[in-house]
């Protein structure tokens, strides 16, 4: 009746005389508002509870995440949870129960992931600077500057960090000195998603996945390349057909490099050789994860896929989420942990891709981490949660 109402209004007050409008037509924003809405992403979907959740406890913390691209995450090292914030602070909390042990103020504007260990905590700033804090005095241990922003920050290897820049420059540094010990260079692409695949080092090698889809073997001792290898984009029609980035997480498992690309192919690749054992078409700006049999990737629709480690052939699909899901999956105990556009956590069956559970955020969220039957969840308002996953259940 509304839309009749507005129909009639329009056609004898906002036209002076039946020529402004051509016989039997009418002007777009009419037309427009009749059509069908369409919701751009699906419903969320009906599901019988198969595992239970509990909010054990939440902090709230000042600041908010206002930049779309803020690499800034929760890190977990023994008992404590180390979060940034963007107020130039990096706040200390005990998992158990959630109290601030500790705020440190640093002075500077954090910008990559953190990492930390037993001493220090590794952060890269908008300032163009790469910083150890000393975590038992809160006081800087050494500081180095880089020559562009740092994206991404290996985990401690070897008594070294490989630090990733926006130029694609690679450099390894001596997490006890802040020396330099290496830097290797790759050539910028001319257009990329700004992101960053967190380099991953095993046992003499570095594994870096870069902006134009390439994956790069450093030896992590000297910097000297062992090979490379490249991601096929699905399209190369256009500049933007050929956007290729890896950003997200990529897998080392039994000798296999595993990684995706932005409008290319999920593979696998031979960590010794460099040869391509298998690729399969997919798109996704987000990291995989891994069980011991297969991998989990969210792809660019929405849709939650599980493939075979060996030869990448699909296991299932859940798309039923269709545009919904987004972000990297987790595996804990036999289900994946998903977030989508919402702000709804989904626990999904990794084994058949039954929906067991979900959980809401009121914010969009930042970070997420699993340990034993608990998930820590940071949103884009520094809210953090744990939230208690009732295993019995999931065992049932």
């Amino acid at each position: 009746m509304k839309k009749i109402l507005i129909l009639l209004v329009l056609m004898t007050s906002a036209c002076s005389t039946t020529d402004d409008f051509l016989p039997g037509f009418f002007p777009d924003f009419i037309t427009d508002y009749f059509k069908p809405e369409v919701k751009p992403y699906a419903d969320l979907p009906e599901f019988i509870s198969g595992v239970e959740t509990k909010l054990i406890w939440e902090r709230n913390l000042p600041g908010k995440i206002e930049n779309t691209y803020s690499f800034l995450n929760l890190y977990k090292y023994n008992e404590d949870l180390f979060v940034p914030t963007n107020e130039k602070r990096i706040f200390v909390i005990s998992s158990e129960s959630g109290e601030i042990k500790k705020s440190i103020d640093i002075n500077l504007d954090i910008f990559s992931n953190i990492i930390v260990d037993s001493r220090l905590i590794y952060f890269g700033t908008l300032q163009d600077t790469i910083t150890a804090l000393n975590i038992s005095n809160n006081e800087v241990f050494w500081q180095r500057v880089m020559p562009s922003e740092v994206m991404s920050i290996s985990e401690v290897f070897n008594n070294a960090i490989f630090i990733r820049t926006n130029d694609s420059k690679i450099t390894a540094i001596n997490i006890n000195t802040g020396e330099f010990l290496w830097v290797n260079s790759q050539i910028p692409t001319e257009l990329s998603i700004r992101g960053a695949s967190i380099p991953i080092a095993d046992d003499d090698k570095l594994f870096v996945g870069f902006e134009d889809g390439k994956i790069v073997s450093y030896n992590n001792l000297n910097g000297d390349i062992n090979w490379q290898a490249q991601i096929p984009p699905i399209n190369t029609e256009t500049i933007i057909d050929r956007l290729n980035d890896i950003d997200g997480r990529m897998i080392i498992d039994d000798g296999v490099l595993y990684a995706i690309s932005y409008q290319g192919n999920v593979v696998a690749i031979d960590i010794y050789s460099g040869q391509m054992l298998w690729k399969k078409e997919a798109s996704s700006l987000f990291g995989l994860e891994s069980d011991e049999d297969n991998i989990f990737y969210i792809d660019d629709e929405g849709v939650l896929w599980c493939i075979e480690k060996y030869a990448g052939r699909p296991v299932w699909k859940q798309d039923k989420f269709y545009k919904r899901l987004t972000g990297s999956p987790i595996f804990y105990n036999n289900f994946i942990i998903a977030r989508d556009i919402e702000n709804y956590i989904h626990l999904i069956d990794s084994t058949n891709s039954e929906i067991l559970g979900r959980i809401k955020i009121k914010e969009e969220i930042q970070s997420m981490h699993v340990e034993s039957n608990s998930l820590y969840i940071l949103d884009k308002n520094f809210s953090l949660k744990k939230y208690e996953i009732n295993k019995t259940l999931l065992e049932d």
